[in-house]
């Protein structure tokens, strides 16, 4: 059994990423390669690539909610709150009871100081079961 990636080292993940590279050659489109990849890049803090290969999955399927999503956790990780919160918004706009995009929004209020703001997204977010 394989260690998950939050049990690897930096260098166990270098050469996971090269693995996926090799696999995306054969078939760039392949969405558990794409999401995995994603992964690695996320635990190197390789924000920049991480966020090409969401950019690519939104472009696979526009009408997936949770790429749209993950970018904006993405953009938050990356310290751009303010991009997160347009995503995150637009994500509230035809779900207004979408969890964990108000709980993010708010989060991403905080680290920018909002924090009246943050507290009233919060407290929405709570709202929801």
């Amino acid at each position: 059994m394989s260690k998950d990636i939050h049990e690897k080292n930096p260098e166990e993940i270098k050469s996971r990423i090269k693995e996926l590279d090799k696999l995306l050659q054969d078939d760039p489109k392949n969405i558990e390669t794409l999401m995995e990849l994603s992964s690695c890049y996320r635990h190197m803090d390789y924000y920049d690539e991480t966020l090409k290969i969401h950019n690519l999955l939104i472009s696979l399927d526009p009408q997936n909610v949770d790429y749209h999503f993950m970018k904006g956790i993405v953009l938050v990780e990356s310290s751009r709150e303010d991009e997160a919160i347009e995503i995150f918004d637009a994500i509230i706009d035809k779900n207004p009871q979408h969890r964990d995009a108000l709980f993010n929004k708010g989060l991403a209020l905080k680290r920018l100081g909002k924090n009246d703001e943050s507290k009233a997204v919060m407290k929405k977010a709570h709202a929801q079961r």
